[in-house]
């Protein structure tokens, strides 16, 4: 049994070698194809050195092309849990701290994930262009529209700014419950813990050609189905595990 000190450090050496792999190969091809695939493989690494067993639910509900995936955020380890457990391509859009870690956050630029400044509405004029070419280009844009992680493993409150893209461009929109990640890394500790790690993706809420929806109604609705798939999940392992 490898001791959890020594799996955080593992990871904590993968994401910088990782990183410094992505920034070098978008400094070199000019394009993010290189760098996703890097991080990609940093996702699959870390999730395997973590010891976490992943089940991956719902994948038959992802449309042919893009959409939006808006999830629940536990933990650290949501984003390598998304790269690691999607067939697709999938890219991110964060607050811009993500974006301000050294090393990471520039790798994570380069491998085309966006970043967007809460406090600067023209941010939005720009992420709805950028976010919008990745969708046309049949890519998986993931939100977490708490705006940051659960203290608790709690579902917070969805903001509906988080929305904006679907409502303005009418791209699918589903959402998608993750669980164990508040157990597997809790918020505040870098030291890895056991847990079964649960990805289940949700049917449409809104699909191609835009919807009637306000951006608080999708928030509300896309919040609801979270919940509720949730409480189903913890039904069932009342006497069984997720299947």
């Amino acid at each position: 049994m490898i001791p959890a000190i020594l799996r955080s450090i593992a990871i904590l050496f993968l994401t910088l070698v990782s990183s410094l792999a992505a920034f070098a190969a978008g400094v070199l091809t000019g394009s993010d194809r290189l760098p996703s695939g890097v991080m990609r493989w940093w996702g699959r690494g870390f999730i395997r050195i973590g010891g976490w067993e992943v089940r991956t639910e719902g994948l038959e509900n992802l449309p042919a092309g893009g959409a939006i995936l808006a999830a629940n955020h536990q933990s650290l380890v949501d984003i390598p849990l998304f790269l690691a457990a999607l067939p697709r391509e999938v890219r991110f859009l964060a607050k811009r701290e993500l974006g301000r870690i050294p090393v990471f956050g520039t790798a994570m630029a380069k491998a085309g994930n966006l970043f967007i400044d809460r406090e600067d509405p023209k941010d939005a004029v720009h992420l709805v262009r950028e976010a919008t070419d990745r969708i046309d280009r049949g890519q998986m844009v993931v939100i977490f529209p708490e705006g940051t992680r659960s203290r608790d493993g709690t579902i917070g409150e969805f903001k509906p700014g988080a929305f904006y893209l679907a409502r303005k461009k009418g791209v699918p929109l589903l959402p998608v419950l993750i669980e164990g990640g508040a157990r597997a890394l809790p918020r505040g500790s870098l030291l890895v813990r056991p847990s079964v790690l649960v990805v289940r993706v949700l049917p449409l809420v809104t699909g191609n050609g835009g919807s009637t929806l306000t951006r608080d109604e999708m928030a509300e609705e896309t919040r609801k189905r979270i919940l509720s798939a949730r409480r189903e999940g913890d039904h069932q392992g009342s006497g069984a595990a997720l299947a």
